[in-house]
C-alpha cells in the first residue's frame, strides 16, 4: 500500500497482456493499481480491498459488458472517475454513464495511457471543487433569502 495521497486504479479488461501493461506503466508512475479480468472479479476487489481512486474498464468485458459492471461499482463509489477502453471509441458517442475518459485499443502510446489517467483525475478534481463551490452559494443564498 502507498503513501496517503497514492492514488489507486482499478484496471479490469479480460486480456492478461493489457492489464499487465496498465499495472507496470501506472505503478512505474506512481499510482497502486489492482487488476481484474472480469467485472466480476473487479467488483469482489472493490468489496474486499476498499475502494479506489479510478476505474479503468474495458467496455467490452465477457459476462457482465464492462459499462454494467461501472454502474454497479457506482453504487459502492458514486464519484470515482472512469476511463473506457474500446476498439472503437466512436461507438462510445451516447453513453448516458459519466466517463471522464476513452482510450483506443491497443493504446496509441504508453504516454496515452498515462496521460488519460492524469486528465481523469484534474477532470474529477474540477469537478468536485465545481459541486463544492455550488453547495457553498447556495448556502449563502439561503442565508441571505433568511435575512
Amino acid at each position: 500500500m502507498g503513501g496517503p495521497d497514492q492514488k489507486t486504479i482499478l484496471a479490469v479488461d479480460d486480456e492478461p497482456a493489457v492489464t499487465l501493461l496498465i499495472h507496470r506503466v501506472l505503478t512505474r508512475a506512481g499510482y497502486e493499481v489492482r487488476t481484474a479480468s472480469s467485472g466480476e472479479e473487479g467488483l469482489q476487489i472493490l468489496d474486499k480491498q476498499g475502494p479506489v481512486d479510478l476505474l479503468i474498464v474495458d467496455k467490452n468485458l465477457p459476462r457482465m459488458h464492462g459499462l454494467e459492471f461501472v454502474r454497479r461499482a457506482r453504487t459502492k463509489l458514486p464519484r470515482v472517475p472512469v476511463i473506457v477502453i474500446t476498439a472503437a471509441p466512436e461507438a462510445m458517442t451516447g453513453i448516458s454513464e459519466r466517463i471522464e475518459g476513452y482510450l483506443a485499443k491497443p493504446f496509441r502510446s504508453l504516454d496515452a495511457l498515462r496521460e488519460a489517467v492524469a486528465q481523469a483525475f484534474e477532470r474529477n478534481r474540477v469537478a468536485r471543487e465545481r459541486e463544492d463551490l455550488q453547495r457553498k452559494l447556495n448556502e449563502v443564498v439561503a442565508q441571505l433569502r433568511k435575512a
